[in-house]
């Protein structure tokens, strides 16, 4: 169950990094943003991509040779998580539509919530 999860976890993490990695300005237009500096969506899109869809499906498919990739990930996207929040609380954003930007956060606070629980909880099947 719980390696079933991390597959689940990547695979939305593939698929909201391609959107910021692939079509920035997309996102840009749905949150009505200013366009002019958007690079950093494509950066923020291929570290999801990378650390979270390829880290997890490593842990998924070894997941007794990966531990210090687990801890990695769920590190990452703990701090990642922070600076979204906040980012968010001092209105760094220059979207006009934050509904987005706030979903956002809820589902990067509910991924690091959950790989820190399974970090702690869930230990053994890394060992």
């Amino acid at each position: 169950m719980i390696r079933k999860s991390l597959i689940a976890i990547s695979i939305f993490s593939l698929l909201y990094g391609l959107v910021f990695f692939l079509t920035p300005n997309f996102f840009a237009e749905i949150t009505r943003a200013d366009k002019t500096n958007i690079a950093w969506l494509r950066n923020i899109g291929a570290a999801i991509s990378g650390v979270l869809f390829v880290g997890l499906i490593l842990v998924y498919k070894s997941p007794k040779k990966n531990y210090d990739l687990f801890t990695v990930i769920t590190m990452t996207s703990v701090l990642q998580t922070l600076g979204l929040i906040f980012s968010r609380f001092f209105n760094e954003f220059s979207a006009q539509k934050t509904l987005i930007i706030d979903l956002t956060i809820y589902s990067a606070i509910f991924v690091s919530l959950y790989l820190i629980y399974v970090l702690i909880k869930f230990n053994s099947i890394f060992k």
